[in-house]
């Protein structure tokens, strides 16, 4: 019998005020409690019991005792309730890492319904450039990635489709005249700086029409999407920006995309998910996101911002 068990037995005999009526409560054999107070008792060098006409008592020992046992089976027993509710799904905590657009766009609608769900369930969401979550993902700091570059990993998964669009302030499209692709190097243009997916995505796409990095017109570098969006909003220039991060902006006619004769950039989001470090609360909430995910849509007909995860 374990000394968790032991302090068990010890804890009925206070109860009871008896050996035997302990015994007969454990199912065991009053030997077998005799057995288990006496060692208690040469472990801590002092008697825990007075015997008694009526049985038996705490001693000023066993009193401290008991107290600090009591709290012990309160804790473990919380603890045993709580990883039954890890164990079911209903509790626990989800850290995941994401790259700016899904972290910032994609999974706080889903997540808030997912949430609705699982009310017992806490997610923390970072966000940082790709190659950094990847990182902190194979170091274990997230059991579930979601990144803009595609991850040297079989087990990885695409999720959601992206397209990068050209938007610029609605007083400056009339002045944009793009007959051709080339046209474009004549922008005052807004970038990410490197790293990032949605740079290395566009300057890939970019290269692959003939154009370089080199002969873009790029008047401003800034590290993130708001900022770009902050500058174009401002009139400093265009930008490329993901259509998930502008289709507010566009839809109140703050922002316009223009149309880039023979350019049209997309890509895919992919999901990777630890299974070594899947309690079954990030299960759920991973298979949830691969339910929600439609790769195979149309990037110009984004997926669902309010589409609910069960």
């Amino acid at each position: 019998m374990s000394y968790l068990q032991a302090l068990s037995v010890f804890c009925a005999v206070a109860e009871e005020g008896s050996f035997t009526a302990a015994a007969k409560r454990l199912g065991l054999t009053q030997p077998t409690v005799s057995f288990h107070i006496d060692n208690l008792e040469k472990n801590f060098g002092c008697p825990l019991f007075m015997r008694t006409a009526k049985g038996v008592e705490l001693t000023v020992y066993g009193q401290t005792l008991y107290e600090n046992s009591r709290r012990v089976n309160a804790i473990l027993e919380e603890a045993q309730n709580q990883i039954k509710a890890l164990v079911a799904g209903t509790s626990g905590h989800i850290p995941v890492g994401a790259s700016t657009i899904p972290g910032e766009y994609i999974l706080p609608g889903l997540t808030a319904a997912f949430l609705r769900r699982h009310p017992g369930v806490k997610v923390s969401i970072t966000t940082g450039d790709s190659q950094a979550i990847l990182a902190a993902y194979a170091s274990g700091q997230f059991p579930i990635a979601i990144v803009g570059t595609k991850p040297d990993d079989p087990a990885a998964q695409p999720l959601w489709q992206d397209e990068l669009v050209l938007v610029v302030h609605p007083d400056l499209l009339a002045e944009i005249r793009l007959p051709d692709l080339a046209a474009m190097t004549h922008l005052p243009l807004i970038l990410r700086k490197a790293p990032s997916g949605s740079r290395q995505t566009l300057l890939a796409a970019l290269a692959a029409n003939g154009i370089a990095v080199d002969r873009l017109n790029v008047v401003l570098e800034v590290t993130g999407n708001a900022a770009i969006k902050q500058a174009v909003l401002q009139q400093a220039g265009a930008g490329f920006l993901s259509r998930w991060a502008v289709q507010d902006e566009v839809a109140a006619g703050r922002l316009a995309i223009v149309n880039v004769p023979g350019l049209r950039i997309t890509r895919t989001f992919y999901g990777l998910c630890n299974p070594s470090l899947m309690p079954t609360t990030v299960s759920h909430y991973w298979q949830a996101l691969v339910t929600s995910a439609d790769p195979s849509a149309d990037s110009a007909d984004l997926p669902p911002a309010q589409r609910q995860l069960d």
